[in-house]
């Protein structure tokens, strides 16, 4: 057997039964026989079946009460031998008796495995939870299902001995069973909760503002009214009239009472039924008379609950939304506030471009004032303000069809901009970064854009950028038959790329070197890696870059950077160049001849492995050859690869100049698109 999901994993371990497990069985089983015992106690004598059966509910919380416990199909097996015992004490043949067990655990088994697999809450809360109102329906049909699959069993028993089971008798049954598994087993339910909280009040959850008096007149009003009808009035035709009483208190009551007038409703029904009186003894026979009475009952339990359970629903709901709606509320309360106290100016403007929102720092950014009113608030003024105020960098005007959110909106990716800004009535300009985003259609649509005044930073930056430009070489040395030219563009103010050349005796020693990284800590550390450089050896450029290496160990090791560097020795008379290259490989030599060769590196870069012993490899400069020396952003630019850099030998063999080289290189690759690092040649050309 398998009553849900729940069961099973207990079932295949084969856990043994613990003296708690067989306490709860024992009780069960003294209680469902009691049951049993009652239920036979009203059995009608025209059908031979019960007014009520009480021990259908039994078993069903039985069940329940034992889900996801060890060996449950003992207690199935358990449910059908009390019931054939006890049919056998109250006099019942054997045969019948036994039939009568399979129906019960058959019957019980059905009901608790649609609750198990579609009311797993109340299912897995061993009868500790009072169903809600979805579980409640699904109760509803379990103990529909229960019924129809125990009669079922009782039709085709019959049939095999060519026999019919009379439509009453199925109607009986079906109707004392389902009513009594709805009626006794949500009071079974009620009463367990109310034991697991260890106190008679509800959840909390319900909806109901009738007050003591009203409770109470409410209960008592079903069982008086129902009892003088039946005594007085006795009318049928409009006997359903007395479901006002129902719908009252389902209206008006906490589930937990609604139970409880469902019960009174239905002791007082059964009452006449068995002392053969009231109303529902109007129909053609007892049986069919007992029936209907029960349906009527069932039918008090599922308007009542029913009402009951959808008031307590949406009280939870209105309590849930409550406070979702409450923490939305300081959620959206703190967000406003963070946004309103940030030094960052913060702009949203809907899927026309029209303002929606701008906090203080946006406002005094844009239109050079705080206050949230026309000119500096939302509306066309703020929209105009915002492109009075806005220019490029050169210091022409931004328009109306390229602001910033006007890309955002059409879905492309905005990337980070400075803009010039100049309020209204203000003669400084500062310099804005501006970032924006759209907004996701889920979220209304829109763009939001975040300003930072980086007028210092910029201001800053552009200091240390003359600092970098003054550390370059500023005038080329003077090698007959030789000239020499480089160039930096920085993807920012700064950057981590430099080149330098010092003449020497006989020649000249050429250097580019590229930090790891870019901005003003590779600045500083290209500057760092260029005067160690400069305070080493000229003659041995391998020996030059272990001493440069050594001096700026700790350094290279605390920021966690590391340095490529190419270093180059020219002795002017012979051509013969000396080449050390420290994990750059960006170095090639341009024949005249059409061919050009790649000096590879030498060594790791500066930082990766010191005290590593460096070494360096010679070649010669022919008259017509170029040295050209490249930074790894030249190569990003050009494809990223090195065999993407083979485009740019012919216009190198045919410049005239090694500026004209190093010129010639730049346009191709800034060309290409977006710089994303610096871009550093450096070309050396033997004319003669």
């Amino acid at each position: 057997m398998s009553a849900g999901k729940g069961v099973a994993p207990s079932m295949r371990r084969g856990s043994a039964l613990t003296s708690r497990d067989l306490r709860k069985i024992l009780w069960f089983a003294v209680a469902y026989a009691l049951a049993v015992y009652l239920g036979l106690l009203t059995t009608l004598d025209e059908a031979g079946l019960s007014i009520v059966w009480p021990a259908a509910a039994v078993s069903v919380l039985w069940l329940v009460a034992r889900a996801g416990r060890p060996r449950l199909w003992f207690d199935a097996a358990l449910i059908a031998i009390v019931t054939t015992a006890v049919g056998v004490v109250s006099g019942a043949p054997v045969a019948a008796a036994v039939f009568g067990g399979l129906l019960a655990s058959l019957q019980a088994v059905v009901c608790a495995a649609v609750i198990a697999r579609r009311a797993r809450r109340v299912w897995l809360a061993s009868c500790g939870r009072a169903p809600r109102l979805n579980e409640f329906l699904w109760f509803v049909t379990a103990a529909a299902c229960g019924a129809l699959a125990s009669v079922l069993l009782i039709v085709l028993a019959v049939a095999a001995y060519s026999g019919t089971v009379p439509w009453d008798h199925v109607l009986l049954w079906c109707s004392s069973n389902a009513v009594s598994v709805l009626v006794l087993g949500s009071a079974g339910f009620v009463i367990g909760e109310a034991v697991r909280r260890r106190r008679w009040k509800g959840d909390g959850a319900s909806s109901t503002t009738a007050g003591t008096a009203e409770r109470v007149a409410c209960l008592l009003a079903a069982p008086v009214v129902y009892i003088a009808w039946f005594s007085w009035l006795d009318e049928r035709s409009i006997f359903f009239l007395l479901l006002t009483l129902t719908v009252w208190a389902g209206v008006r009551l906490p589930s937990r009472l609604v139970v409880v007038h469902v019960v009174l409703v239905n002791v007082v029904i059964v009452a006449q039924a068995i002392l053969e009186t009231g109303v529902f003894l109007r129909f053609d026979t007892l049986t069919e008379s007992v029936a209907v009475a029960q349906l009527y009952v069932g039918i008090v339990c599922v308007l009542g609950l029913g009402l009951s359970l959808a008031a307590e629903e949406r009280s939870r709901l209105i309590a849930a939304l409550t406070v979702a709606s409450d923490g939305a509320a300081a959620q959206a309360g703190l967000l406003t506030a963070i946004v309103e106290t940030m030094s960052e100016g913060v702009q949203a403007v809907d899927a026309d471009g029209q303002v929606v929102a701008r906090n203080p720092a946006a406002r005094r950014l844009l239109t050079g004032t705080t206050d949230a009113t026309p000119g500096g608030g939302l509306g066309p003024e703020a929209r105009l303000a915002d492109i009075a105020g806005l220019r490029t960098l050169d210091g022409s005007p931004v328009p109306d069809d390229r602001l910033l959110y006007r890309g955002a909106l059409d879905g492309e990716e905005v990337a980070e901009v400075d803009l010039l800004v100049q309020p209204p009535g203000s003669a400084d300009s500062r310099i804005v970064t501006f970032t924006t985003a759209r907004i996701a259609d889920a979220y209304g649509g829109g763009a939001v854009t975040v300003m930072r005044d980086v007028t210092a930073e910029r201001q800053e930056l552009r200091r240390a950028a003359l600092v970098q430009a003054s550390l370059l070489p500023t005038h080329a040395p003077d090698l007959p038959g030789y000239d020499i030219a480089a160039q930096v563009v920085p993807a920012g103010s700064v950057g981590g790329d430099f080149y330098d050349w010092q003449e020497v005796a006989g020649g000249v020693v050429v250097t580019l070197a590229d930090v790891m990284g870019k901005g003003p800590g590779a600045a500083i550390l290209a500057a760092t890696t260029r005067s160690v450089l400069h305070s080493g050896q000229d003659d041995d450029v391998a020996a030059a870059m272990s001493a440069a290496e050594r001096a700026m160990a700790d350094d290279l090791a605390k920021t966690g950077a590391f340095v490529t560097v190419v270093r180059t020795r020219l002795d002017a008379a012979s051509g013969r160049l000396t080449h050390a290259d420290a994990g750059h490989g960006l170095s090639f030599v341009v024949r005249a001849d059409g061919s050009a060769d790649r000096l590879v590196a030498t060594g790791l870069p500066l930082g990766v492995g010191v005290d590593v012993p460096r070494t360096a490899r010679q070649t010669v400069l022919t008259p017509g050859d170029v040295l050209l020396l490249l930074s790894d952003g030249v190569m990003d630019a050009a494809g990223g690869s090195v065999a993407d850099l083979r485009r740019l030998e012919p216009i190198v063999r045919s410049a005239t100049s090694a500026t004209e080289a190093v010129e010639r290189v730049l346009n191709v690759v800034s060309a290409a698109g977006t710089q994303d690092d610096d871009l550093t040649v450096v070309a050396l050309r033997r004319a003669s």
